[in-house]
């Protein structure tokens, strides 16, 4: 999986491609834990190339959504492709990660 970090003030984006799998799942913790020890609190993550995403993935997205939740923060998923929307409507947390206009 590639990841590429874009700082734009207070929101920042990344932007995932390629299998959000087991390793996947960790290096998009260690990006989002990185980004969150040095303060950020507001993180789009577009997974429009995104091919696979497993429940790790899932799970590290839930996890750091209700840490930045938690602290006034916020989490969205932006522009998920077919395969990572599959995954986040059927586990039901599609209305809750993907960012509304």
């Amino acid at each position: 999986m590639i990841i590429q970090k874009y700082d734009h003030g207070e929101e920042h984006d990344l932007i995932l491609s390629g299998r959000v799998d087991g390793e996947g799942a960790n290096q998009l913790e260690i990006a989002l834990l990185g980004m969150i020890s040095s303060g950020v609190k507001h993180i789009t993550v577009d997974m429009s190339d995104v091919t696979f995403l497993c429940s790790a993935g899932l799970r590290t997205l839930l996890q750091y959504w209700r840490q930045l939740h938690n602290k006034g923060g916020s989490l969205h998923v932006d522009s998920p492709s077919v395969e990572a929307m599959t995954v986040l409507g059927t586990s039901g947390f599609k209305n809750m990660l993907i960012q509304h206009s």
